[in-house]
C-alpha cells in the first residue's frame, strides 16, 4: 500500500509503483502531489517537455493541467486521457486516500499515430529557434513511447487496475462517482427531452408496464434506461419536493419487487427488503442521493431476478441477453453466444428477434450506442477512442451507426448536450 496508517504517501512504494509501471510499459511516468508538485518520476520523455519549455515561450502549465485531469479522473471514474499543445497523449489516475484527493499520478507523453511520429517530429523542431540544441531535443523526441489507440487504452486500464490494488476503495469509490455522474447525465437529457415534448402524451402507466416486462426479461441496459426515464420524469413534475419524490420512487421500487418475485425471486424476502428500504430512503436529503440509491435497489432486485444466470433451466434468450450487456464492450459473435446457450445459430437468431424483437446484432449495437452517449458527453476522449472502447473497431462505422440510432453525429451529440 501506498499510504501509511496516517494516510501519508509512503515514497518508497511509489517508487516502486512507478518503476514496476516504467519496466513494464516503457512510458514514462511521474508522481505529483496535491499542489502539483513532482515526487517521484521515471523516464527521459518528460526531459523533452522541459526541454521545450526552456527553449520557446509555451503559454501552457503542465503542472496546473497533470493536476486538473487527476481530479477529472475522479469525475469520470477512470483513467483521464488527454493530450497537450504539442499532440502528446497523457494518461491520468488520481491518488487517493479514503476518498481525499492527495495528488496524482501522470503516465505519458506518448506518441499516438506511428506513422506521423517523424512528420510530427520534423515540424516541431522546424518552428524552434535557430539557437535550440535541435540534436539534443532529437535525442529527447525518440524516446518518446509510440502506442496505437488500442494499446493506449491498454496503459491506462493497467495503470487504474495497478492504483486500485495501492489504495484501498479506490476502485468502489471511483465507481460510485462514476455511477453518478453518469446516471445525472442521462436524468438530465431525460429532463430536457421533458421540458421540449408534451408530459400529457408521456404515459407513466406505459413506462412502468414496459419496467416491469424488462424486469422479467433480464434486459439490464433498458431497465436502467426506463428507471432513469421515470427518475427524469418525477423530477421534472415533482420539482424539488423531495418526500413526493420519495413517495414516487418507492411506486417504482414496488413495481421492481412485483417483476422480481414474478421471475421467482423469494416473497417472503422481497417484503421483508421493501419495509427497509422505506428506513433507508426516508434518511436522504437531496436528488443525487436519492438517485443513486434507487440504482443500488435495482441492482438488488436485477440479482434476484437474474440470478437464474447461472442456472441451466433459465430462458436461454434471456440468458444471452444477460451475457450480451456484460460483455458487450468485447467483440461478440451471434455463433459465441448461440454456444453459450446452447442453441443453433439459426434458430438463436430467429428465436431471439421475436422475443428481444429486434434483431441480434441491431441490440448489441443499441447498448454500445448507449454507452457511448455518456462518454461522448462526460470524457474528452477522442471518437477513435470511444468508438474502440464499447466495442468497435472502426470509427467511420461506429460513427454511421451512432447517427443512425440517434440522429446525429457524436460531434454534433457532443457539442448538444456537454
Amino acid at each position: 500500500m501506498i499510504f501509511d496508517n496516517n494516510g501519508k504517501l509512503i515514497l518508497k512504494e511509489v517508487d516502486e509503483f512507478l518503476k514496476t509501471y516504467y519496466m513494464s510499459t516503457g512510458v514514462s511516468i511521474l508522481a505529483l502531489n496535491d499542489t502539483g508538485q513532482t515526487i517521484v518520476s521515471y523516464g527521459e520523455s518528460y526531459k523533452f517537455c522541459d526541454f521545450l519549455h526552456e527553449s520557446i515561450d509555451i503559454n501552457h502549465n503542465c503542472k496546473e493541467v497533470h493536476l486538473k485531469s487527476c481530479e477529472l479522473a475522479i469525475n469520470i471514474g477512470e483513467p483521464y486521457f488527454f493530450y497537450c499543445p504539442f499532440d502528446f497523449v497523457h494518461i491520468a489516475v488520481p491518488l487517493l486516500n479514503d476518498g481525499i484527493f492527495l495528488g496524482g499520478i501522470i503516465a505519458g507523453p506518448i506518441i499516438m499515430n506511428p506513422q506521423s511520429a517523424k512528420d510530427e517530429k520534423e515540424r516541431i523542431l522546424d518552428d524552434l529557434p535557430s539557437n535550440t540544441d535541435l540534436q539534443a531535443l532529437s535525442r529527447y523526441y525518440d524516446n518518446i513511447s509510440i502506442a496505437d489507440p488500442i494499446r493506449i487504452n491498454y496503459l491506462g486500464n493497467m495503470l487504474f487496475m495497478m492504483a486500485s490494488k495501492e489504495m484501498d476503495n479506490y476502485q468502489n469509490f471511483l465507481d460510485e462517482k462514476k455511477i453518478k455522474m453518469t446516471q445525472q447525465s442521462r436524468i438530465n437529457e431525460y429532463i430536457q427531452m421533458y421540458k421540449k415534448i408534451s408530459t400529457k402524451n408521456t404515459t407513466l402507466d406505459n413506462m412502468e408496464k414496459k419496467l416491469f416486462e424488462n424486469v422479467k426479461k433480464g434486459n439490464i441496459i433498458e431497465i436502467k434506461n426506463l428507471i432513469n426515464k421515470l427518475i427524469a420524469y418525477i423530477y421534472y413534475e415533482e420539482g424539488l419536493k423531495i418526500e413526493i419524490i420519495k413517495v414516487r420512487v418507492m411506486e417504482v421500487c414496488t413495481i421492481l419487487s412485483r417483476a422480481a418475485i414474478d421471475c421467482g425471486a423469494p416473497t417472503k424476502e422481497m417484503l421483508a427488503f421493501n419495509y427497509l428500504l422505506f428506513d433507508d430512503l426516508n434518511k436522504l436529503n437531496n436528488i443525487e442521493d436519492i438517485s443513486l440509491w434507487i440504482l443500488k435497489v435495482l441492482d438488488y432486485y436485477i440479482d434476484n431476478s437474474t440470478d437464474l444466470y447461472s442456472n441451466e433451466d433459465i430462458n436461454p434468450i434471456k440468458k444471452s441477453v444477460i451475457y450480451i450487456n456484460r460483455n458487450f464492450r468485447k467483440p461478440i459473435k451471434i455463433y459465441e453466444v448461440a454456444n453459450y446457450v446452447h442453441l443453433n445459430p439459426t434458430y438463436f437468431s430467429t428465436l431471439f428477434k421475436k422475443e428481444v424483437g429486434i434483431p441480434f446484432s441491431e441490440y448489441i449495437q443499441k447498448i454500445r450506442i448507449e454507452e457511448s452517449k455518456f462518454l461522448v458527453c462526460n470524457t474528452k476522449k477522442s471518437i477513435l477512442e470511444i468508438s474502440i472502447a464499447i466495442g468497435f473497431n472502426d470509427q467511420s462505422y461506429f460513427t454511421k451507426t451512432f447517427k443512425k440510432i440517434t440522429g446525429i453525429t457524436p460531434k454534433k451529440y457532443r457539442l448538444k448536450f456537454r
